[in-house]
Formats: C-alpha cells, sequence, structure tokens
C-alpha cells in the first residue's frame, strides 16, 4: 500500500508507523524496520526488475526524506535501548533481531540521504555502525552499512563530513585485530573482507577529495589508512589481497602521493614488495598436505574455492593482476626489488634442491602437487616478471647489473635430473634476452645449457620411441627459450650464427631431434639470418634450410594424394597395409609445419621496413602454392555431401569427420571433464580426427602467412585462387573449421589486402563470409521451443567420447566462439585500435591510418559490406552470449555514428538494428539473463538510432557551434520514422509517453538523463512480456499467479496525479524566497552611522 499511496495519499505514514513503534511489541518494531527498509530498497535498486515507475520512486523517496527528523531519534534511541538490553543477557534474541533490521535498514537509507543527515551530533549513526565493528554479532552488518555510505559523492561541499567518518573508522580499524581468524575462521574471514571492502571503496571514491587539500593533516590521515589497507593487504585470503590491487596501482600512481617524497611511501613499499613476492607462489590450494607456515592460506582457500582447480583457475587471474603491481614497484625502486629477487632465489634453490612430497610414483620425481616444484615454479614467474619488466636504465645500473648477473649464475650452477624443476630452469634462461645484450660472454653457457636439454632424456627413453611428456617438455622448452632469444636479439647472436648451425646439424646427423624439433631448430636459425645485412646471402641460406621439405612437399606422390578428397580418404584407408602409403601421410603434416617455420621467421625484422624488401622466403611461394590450394580444397571437400556418405561407410577414414577428443577436452575446460572410460573404448583409427584438425590448422596457418605477402596480391587470378581454395564449400564448413579459417587466414588478408584491390577483391571476400555467417547465425540462434531438441545444422560436429549432454555442451561452445571471432573480425575491420605507449603509463588506443582507410571503405564505399554486417549484428545483439552481444551493440553503435545521415541506412538502424536491441532487452534466453550494464549499453545503442535517425539530434560533442538544446529541426525527409512507430507497438506504451520522450530527448542533452527516459518508458514492456511469457509456458510458480491473467487486472504501481508537497520542505522554499526578495540588510553601516 505504501508503494501505492505514500506520501500524496498517505500522508500520516510515518506517524503512524512510529505509534506502532511505540505502543507495539518487538515483533512489531522489527516489522516497522523492515517496512521502511523495503520500501527504500525497492526504490534505490537500479535493477531492471522493479514494478514501481521512476516518478513514483522519487516520490516515496522524497517523503521519506521529510520523515527523517522524526524517524532517525526514534531509531537512534531504540538501538541505544536494544544494545543495551543484548548486552545485558535479559532478551538477547529479540534486542539481536532488531538489531539487525535497524542496521538492514540503515543500510539501504544510507545510500540516498542527505550526507549530513547520519553524522547529525544527536542521532550520529555513522559512529553507532563504528561502535558495532567491536561486536562479532554486528560488526558484518555495521561494515556494511560503513561502506554503502563511502560510495557516496561527497565533494568538495561535504569534505569535511567523510573527513571526520573515515577518520573514526580508521581509527576503530586500527585497533582491530585482522592477522587472527581462530577460533571462528568463517566468521572473521568474512568480517575481515568486509573492513577491506569498507576500506578500498572509500580508496576507490575517495581519494580524489582527500587529495583536494593536501595538507599535512590529510597526509598523516591518509598514511594511518594506507597502513592499515597494508595489514590487511597481507592477509592470508587471496581473495582479500586482491581486491586491493587495483587500489594501489592508483595510489603509487598519483602525482600527489608521489610528491610527499620516498620517506611517505617506504615502510608501504616496503610491505606491498614482501606480500607481493609471497603471494607470487601458488602455495595455498585448499588441497595442500602439511602446508607448514601456509597453513592459515590454506585454510582460507578451503573456505573460498571447492578445490584445487578452482584455486588454479582463480590464481591465473589473481597473478596477472599482481605483475601489474609488481611492475609499479619495480619502476619505483629497481634495486631494492632485484636485491629482494636475488635473496628470494637463493633461499628456493638452497632449500629446495629436489622434491620430497608428493613424487611421481614410477621415477620419484616432482609433480605439480610437489612443494619444490611450486617454489621453483614461483620464483621463475617471479624473476620473468620483474626482468621483463626492468628499464633500459636501471638495467645499465652497475648495482642491478652485477644483482642480475648473480641471478643469473646462480641459475645456471643449479643442476637438476628432475624434468619439471629442469623445465622452470629453461623457461627462465629466456626472461634475460635484454641482459645478454649487456653481458654477451654469458650467452655461450647459456647456448651450451639449452643446446644441452635439447637432448635431454630420461634413463629408458628414445628420442624415436616413446618419451614421458616431462622429457618432451624439457626438449621443446629449451628449444623455445633458444627461439624467444634469437627473435629478441638476433643481431647479437648473427656472429654466432656457424656455430649455431653446426650445433643443429650435428643433432641432426645424430638423428636426435624429432619432427617438431626439427622445425624449431629451423626456425631459430632463420630468426638470426634475418639480421644479414647481405639479401643474397639471406635469400641464399633460407633457400637451403627450404630445399629439402619444398622437394618433398611438391613430389608427385605428394602432388596426387592433395589433389581430391578421395585420394586422402583412399590413402589413409591404405595405411594399415601400405608402409609408403602410411609414410607419406605422415610428412604432410611434418613438411608443412617446417615449411610454415620458415617462412613465418623468414624476413622477420623489428625495423618499419617491408617485408617485401626482406623476403628470402619470397622464391619459394610459387613452388609451395599449388598443392596447398589443392590440400585445402580437399579438406573443404570433405563436407561435400556424396563425399561424407561415401567417407562415413569406411571403417578409417570416417574419423576424419569427428571432433578430437584434445579438442573435446578444450571446448569442454579440460581432460577432466571427459569420461575416460568412453574415451579408451575408441578405436585406434580414431587418432585420424586429431590428424585432420593438424593438418587444416597447419595449412590454414601457411595460407595465412601467404596471404600476408605483397607477391600473393599480384597474381591476376587472385580472387579466382581464394574463390577456388578458402572459400570453397564454405556453406558446408563446420562451425570450428570456419572459426579456425577466420582467425588464422581471413584476418591476416584483412590487414595485407592491397588498397587498390578492396573494390576487386575484399569487397566480394568479404561479402561472401558475412552473407553467409548472418544466414548461419539465423539458423544456429534460433530458439527450440520449450521441450524441443536443439536445432540440429549441417554444420554441426560429430563428437563422440562423452555422454549426449556434454555432447551438446560442446556444439554450443563452438557456436559460442565462432560467433565471438567474427565479431572480433567485424570490430578488426570496422573500429580497428592499435595500442601505443605500452611502456608507459598512459597506454592509448589509436587508430592507424592504413585501418581508418580500411575502415571507411567498409563503411562509406562499399555498396554491400554495410548491409552484411547489419546483418550479422541484428542477430548476435539479440542472442545469450553477453560478450558477443556487448560487443556487438558498440560496433551497431559504430554502424549508427557513420550511416545515420544516409536514407539508405534507414530501414537497417532504424527499423532492424532498433528491433533487435529493444529485443535484446525485453526478451531473454531462457537460463540466460543479461545482466544490468549490458542492458544499460543496449538502451543506451537505441537512444542514439532514437535521436540520431528519428529525432535528427545531434549528440553534444558533435554540435559544433550549435545549441545542443536547440538543435535545428531537420526536414522529415532525412528522418526516420520506424523506431517510433516500433516504440508505439510495444505493449502498455501509449503516444503521450512517447511524446513526453521526445520531448525529454530535445530538452536535456545529459546522456544518463536520457538513458534514464528510455529505460523507465521500456519498464512496463519488460513487466508485461514477461508475464505473458510466464503465462505461455504454464508457469506454476507464484509468479505467474501474482501477474494475472491480462494487463487489466494486473495490480500496477501507478504514478499519482496530485503534486507531491512536503510542508517542511515548502516552508525552507518559501524562507528562501522571502529572503531573496527583502535583504536582510545591515542599516546600521548605511550613510556613514555609527
Amino acid at each position: 500500500m505504501a508503494k501505492r499511496q505514500f506520501p500524496q495519499r498517505w500522508p500520516e505514514l510515518m506517524p503512524q508507523l512510529l505509534q506502532v513503534w511505540t505502543t507495539g511489541t518487538a515483533a512489531q518494531v522489527e516489522l516497522v524496520l523492515m517496512i521502511l527498509r523495503s520500501l527504500a530498497e525497492d526504490c534505490v535498486s537500479s535493477s531492471f526488475n522493479t514494478s514501481i515507475p521512476p516518478a513514483r520512486r522519487k516520490d516515496i523517496l522524497q517523503g521519506l526524506n521529510g520523515c527523517l527528523p522524526q524517524l532517525f531519534p526514534v531509531v537512534y534511541q531504540e538501538l541505544e535501548k536494544q544494545y543495551a538490553l543484548y548486552r545485558s543477557q535479559m532478551d538477547k534474541t529479540s534486542s539481536q533481531r532488531l538489531i539487525h533490521a535497524a542496521l538492514e535498514m540503515l543500510k539501504e537509507f544510507l545510500e540516498w540521504m542527505p550526507l549530513e543527515r547520519p553524522v547529525d551530533p544527536a542521532t550520529n549513526l555513522i559512529m553507532v555502525a563504528v561502535a558495532l565493528l567491536d561486536d562479532n554479532e554486528f560488526r558484518v552488518a555495521a561494515a556494511e552499512c560503513l561502506e554503502v555510505y563511502m560510495t557516496r559523492g561527497f565533494g568538495k561541499d561535504n569534505r569535511a563530513i567523510m573527513l571526520q567518518s573515515i577518520s573514526q573508522i580508521i581509527e576503530k580499524v586500527d585497533s582491530i585485530d585482522v592477522t587472527t581468524l581462530e577460533p571462528d575462521l568463517e566468521a572473521n574471514l568474512l568480517f575481515h573482507k568486509k573492513l577491506n571492502d569498507m576500506l578500498v571503496t572509500w580508496g576507490t571514491c575517495q581519494l580524489d577529495t582527500l587529495l583536494l587539500e593536501a595538507g599535512e593533516q590529510e597526509m598523516a590521515l591518509l598514511r594511518v589508512i594506507l597502513k592499515n589497507l597494508c595489514r590487511l593487504f597481507a592477509h592470508p585470503s587471496l581473495i582479500l589481497t586482491e581486491a586491493q590491487i587495483i587500489f594501489w596501482l592508483t595510489v603509487l600512481k598519483n602525482k600527489t602521493v608521489l610528491k610527499q617524497g620516498e620517506a611517505f611511501l617506504a615502510d608501504v613499499l616496503e610491505q606491498l614488495r614482501q606480500v607481493s613476492f609471497d603471494k607470487y607462489f601458488k602455495l595455498g590450494s585448499p588441497e595442500r598436505d602439511n602446508p607448514g607456515p601456509q597453513t592459515v592460506a590454506c585454510e582460507c582457500s578451503r573456505e573460498e574455492f571447492d578445490d584445487h582447480n578452482e584455486y588454479i583457475s582463480y590464481y591465473g587471474n589473481f597473478r596477472g593482476r599482481l605483475y601489474a603491481l609488481i611492475r609499479v614497484l619495480v619502476q619505483l625502486n629497481p634495486t631494492i626489488v632485484l636485491q629482494s629477487l636475488r635473496e628470494r632465489l637463493v633461499f628456493v634453490l638452497a632449500q629446495y634442491p629436489a622434491g620430497t612430497d608428493h613424487l611421481s610414483t614410477d621415477r620419484g620425481l616432482c609433480t605439480d602437487l610437489s612443494t619444490a616444484y611450486l617454489y621453483h615454479e614461483g620464483i621463475s614467474s617471479l624473476i620473468d616478471c620483474i626482468v621483463k619488466q626492468l628499464p633500459a636504465n636501471a638495467m645499465q645500473n652497475p648495482t642491478n647489473h652485477q644483482t642480475l648477473q648473480a641471478i643469473l649464475q646462480a641459475i645456471l650452477s643449479f643442476d637438476t635430473p628432475d624434468p619439471l624443476l629442469k623445465f622452470r630452469q629453461l623457461l627462465v634462461l629466456a626472461s634475460f634476452a635484454k641482459y645478454y645484450v649487456l653481458d654477451g660472454s654469458t650467452l655461450t653457457a647459456v647456448f651450451e645449457m639449452l643446446f644441452a636439454n635439447i637432448n635431454f632424456v630420461m634413463s629408458g627413453e628414445d628420442v624415436h620411441g616413446k618419451m614421458s611428456s616431462g622429457t618432451i617438455n624439457v626438449r621443446r622448452r629449451a628449444l623455445s627459450s633458444l627461439v624467444s632469444i634469437c627473435q629478441a636479439i638476433p643481431a647479437h647472436i648473427l656472429p654466432v650464427l656457424p656455430v649455431l648451425c653446426t650445433k643443429a646439424q650435428e643433432l641432426f646427423a645424430a638423428d636426435r631431434v624429432t619432427d617438431t624439433e626439427g622445425v624449431m631448430l629451423y626456425e631459430m636459425l632463420v630468426l638470426v639470418s634475418n639480421s644479414m645485412e647481405n639479401k643474397e646471402e639471406r635469400v641464399q641460406f633460407v633457400q637451403q634450410i627450404v630445399q629439402d621439405p619444398l622437394t618433398q612437399w611438391t613430389s608427385p606422390e605428394m602432388t596426387a594424394l592433395v589433389s581430391s578428397p578421395q585420394s586422402i580418404i583412399t590413402a589413409i584407408e591404405a595405411v594399415a597395409n601400405d608402409e609408403k602409403a602410411r609414410k607419406l601421410v605422415g610428412t604432410i603434416v611434418k613438411t608443412l609445419t617446417t615449411l610454415y617455420g620458415i617462412a613465418k621467421r623468414a624476413g622477420v625484422t623489428f625495423s618499419p621496413k617491408t617485408t617485401e624488401d626482406s623476403g628470402a622466403f619470397e622464391g619459394a611461394w610459387p613452388h609451395l602454392l599449388p598443392n596447398l590450394l589443392a590440400l585445402v580444397r580437399s579438406l573443404h571437400g570433405f563436407q561435400e555431401p556424396a563425399v561424407k556418405e561415401a567417407l562415413l561407410k569406411t571403417s578409417t577414414a570416417c574419423w576424419l569427420l569427428s571432433v578430437s577428443v584434445d579438442e573435446v577436452a578444450q571446448l569442454l575446460g579440460g581432460k577432466n571433464q571427459l569420461e575416460q572410460e568412453e574415451v579408451d573404448k575408441l578405436p585406434a583409427a580414431s587418432k585420424w580426427s586429431k590428424w585432420h584438425k593438424n593438418v587444416r590448422d597447419i595449412s590454414y596457418h601457411l595460407m595465412g602467412v601467404a596471404v600476408g605477402q605483397m607477391s600473393f596480391y599480384k597474381n591476376p587470378q587472385v580472387a579466382s585462387v581464394l574463390q577456388n581454395s578458402m572459400l570453397s564449400d564454405l556453406d558446408l564448413m563446420e562451425h570450428r573449421h570456419l572459426k579456425g579459417a577466420l582467425a588464422y587466414v581471413y584476418l591476416p588478408f584483412l590487414k595485407n589486402c592491397p588498397r587498390e584491390l578492396y573494390p576487386s577483391l575484399l569487397d566480394p571476400v568479404l561479402g561472401t563470409l558475412f552473407g553467409h555467417f548472418a544466414q548461419r547465425a539465423l539458423s544456429i540462434f534460433q530458439r527450440p521451443a520449450a521441450g524441443d531438441k536443439p536445432v540440429q545444422t549441417p554444420w554441426s560436429a560429430l563428437v563422440v567420447g562423452i555422454e549426449d549432454a556434454k555432447q551438446e555442451i560442446a556444439r554450443e561452445k563452438m557456436v559460442m566462439e565462432l560467433t565471438r571471432q567474427f565479431i572480433d573480425f567485424i570490430e578488426y575491420a570496422i573500429d580497428p585500435k592499435t595500442v601505443v605507449g605500452t611502456d608507459t603509463d598512459n597506454p592509448k588506443h589509436v587508430t592507424s591510418p592504413e585501418d581508418a582507410f580500411l575502415r571507411d571503405f567498409i563503411l562509406t564505399q562499399s555498396p554491400s559490406l554495410p548491409f552484411a554486417i547489419g546483418a550479422i549484428l541484428v542477430q548476435v545483439i539479440c542472442w545469450k552470449d553477453t560478450l558477443s552481444c556487448r560487443k556487438a551493440v558498440l560496433l551497431g553503435d559504430k554502424l549508427v555514428n557513420v550511416l545515420h545521415a544516409d536514407t539508405k541506412y534507414h530501414t537497417l538502424l532504424g527499423r532492424d538494428l532498433f528491433s533487435a536491441a529493444l529485443q535484446g532487452i525485453l526478451r531473454e534466453h531462457v537460463g540466460h539473463v543479461k545482466e544490468d550494464g549490458l542492458k544499460w549499453e543496449i538502451i543506451n545503442f537505441a537512444r542514439n538510432i532514437y535521436c540520431r535517425l528519428t529525432l535528427g539530434l545531434t549528440p553534444v560533442e558533435e554540435c559544433k557551434g550549435i545549441d545542443p538544446c536547440n538543435q535545428p529541426l531537420r526536414p522529415a525527409s532525412s528522418l526516420c520514422s520506424a523506431p517510433r512507430e516500433i516504440l508505439l507497438s510495444l505493449p502498455d506504451v501509449t503516444p503521450g509517453q512517447v511524446d513526453a520522450l521526445d520531448t525529454l530527448l530535445r530538452e536535456k542533452h545529459s546522456m544518463k538523463t536520457q538513458k534514464n527516459a528510455f529505460k523507465e518508458l521500456l519498464e512496463m514492456p519488460i513487466l508485461s512480456i514477461r508475464r505473458e511469457q510466464a503465462l505461455a509456458s504454464g508457469s506454476s510458480s507464484p509468479l505467474a499467479g501474482i501477474l494475472g491473467t491480462n494487463s487489466a487486472s494486473m495490480k500496477k504501481v501507478l504514478d499519482l496525479p496530485e503534486k507531491l508537497v512536503i510542508p517542511s520542505r515548502e516552508f525552507e522554499a518559501q524562507v528562501k524566497w522571502q529572503q531573496a526578495q527583502n535583504p536582510n540588510l545591515d542599516t546600521q553601516s548605511l550613510f556613514g552611522a555609527q
């Protein structure tokens, strides 16, 4: 009733409630508090689920505000009385409930009431909340109240209130023990998190207000706050620490804070550094046995994470945040950071030289859970983080240089037979690439260690036989580190290129490397050769390396094999009995991987020169491409109906059509999601699904390098080449294959297609791609009716080895990944951004001239691409994937901003995209409710369309020399009426409401105000549609009954026609008016009167 009547028709509500309060029982007092809390909560909530119209909400809040002088003394006295009863043990349960109810009500009121009201000396409820931080029963609720208050915008006018409040809060927090978690770990952990959230919220919302005047008192207060945040930063909970990181990044980059000098932050930085280093080690898993010093951290993790997998998943993001903080700490004082790092390394190598727990059963070596491995993984990651972030001048500092040298020597001196520990050792050697430039003498020892470990095997293993995953990882890590170093500083390694070649030849000659490892050796040599000054020498060097694999690739047998899908199927069927066929089929991946490794690395340069002049691989393309194009065409041909039908009848090659076990595991989030029993039942022939994936991936990767070469576009038949290879059988490609083609081939094509070929090549290729996906999306995004199975499409993959429910999840994931890939592709095409200044504190996103030219062609010169892109966005905005939808909305906004003036796009923008935006808000997929943030973005998109197309309004930032509130009317012929007609077609929307919206949009140019107006208009249609959906589904939920059967029978909360009059406010306004009319002049000072 209060929602419908108060205050206009029920002005006596508050006196009546207070009458009940003073004369009623404890239960009635609690009920009054709950009523007041609910009333405020329903009005303040920004949720889209509220049933109270905006004007009604404002009336209620103003009515409540006018009653605060009556209400708060009663609340304050009640709290005093009930807390005294609670402490006296007389009626503990009743008092406890009442105090909780009062704090819950206060929390809702603190979100909106005038800032000075809760700190009124007579009823200082903030002090009450501060005092209750000492009480175990009420401390969490009290902290929540204070956190809400700290989110308010105090600004300059109310800065004194904020300073007074935070001073009282921090004085109390300073006396609270935040290190002891026993005996009630769960309750104490929750309270510590609430305290932390409160202080972080203050820092996020009020730091700038505090620093408006950075006087001695303010800085002393800030220092106490930072000291207490440091205490909480060292808390054993990861979640608690992570919540602070963004705040610290803000503080440590704030110029006012940094101006205070080194002494102001010295102890704070020391503690941040120590804690950041400590928490860079994954030692707090909830499943660790005998964790020793990390016992409390592990106990916290048991409260916060279900198992080790959830902990590891969270820890990845946590370490990423910590990385950013350590980067700032390195910049502030690299010398101290390096010294601490060295001490940490010495400790780890001395205390944990080998595994002692969680060892492997076969060899007694470390596993992922061994304490020694956790320490080595942590220290190597920490070294990688710090060394890579060192500024050049810091690295050249003699003290730092000496420390780095000592760190590197300690790493090189460490000797272990354990593959896991050795892997971390080899990994970290690649982190010192910039250091090797200053200390070339160390490179010899580094290369010796890396080359020695390329040949690493444990006893009983064979290079070309069975090797454990640990051995394989060590060998490949040694190669990866070599490649990384050569890629980072090729010119400094060029003098020893002959030595590298000799070592590589020795490994090849002794047959000590696998095919994959051989490719990486080739890559390393090519990277170094790119630094050769003489182009002829470069070309000759690459030709020598590429000769053997190219000969194999262009052989008559290989040409025949890749020429058609039938040839590949026949060869695979013959593999079991034909050694020649087995060898030839196995050569495809090896040869293409080798050629890809060389092609990718040849000509790579860090100078701004074009690759055309440095393409040492240039001469190989004419020989390589014919068979590559034929292979791509054959792979696509597997999906042709006749070929597919024949393929499914084979015993071995039929597995080419299934999804490999590794792909399924990746789609489901890890191998632990697979049913091992089902996987074990798969026949040996199932390996061909993985072979197909590998061949297709490497083919697309190599095509991606090819379309990045200028020579590719010199072929006059280039359009036909693409049509007969990459675009062949596009309509039949599986989702996963189309995603790979987009990422590996079409994106490089988009980036590298010459400007002069945009109309003749880029336009038709993108038109084909976009047009196809728009049609595909129309089919795959269809919502099955309740109880129906998901729509089966010709692009659905064959998934085996898992139960039906998980098969469907895997297929859904493929659809989602393809959709996201297409949206990313469109984003690069029409809203490309390049990040500049990544090594500074203020990186920026800019659009390069080349990208701008591409964007302008697609949006303003192509006759068809805007429509094709729009058709995709229409589908995605209505779909259930939040990430895709959010990007699609931003891209739709881009289309509107660029194309709104051209009437030929009005149907696309004003009808299709506007309808899609409204549908995205009004109708949601079952189980996939859009978050409020995304709904605001969609509303802003709809608002932009309506303002630009229907009203002809220009945003404020584009109004050059025009008053935004009085923009000239545009001719009706240039406007689009479709959005207005669509709004009028919505249930419960009247012409008067739309007219009022038009007026507001013309008069109020604040984007926030306009968005609120749109949201208010759409609230009733949302409720109406939800009611229809609940009734149509035959829902038995209580909601369906409450919603009623029709719009007329539903008991809505309606706006009241009576003007809201609050006597106290009216009196204040009258006094102010009289003062303005009759100012209180000091007449004694007139005419020189004494």
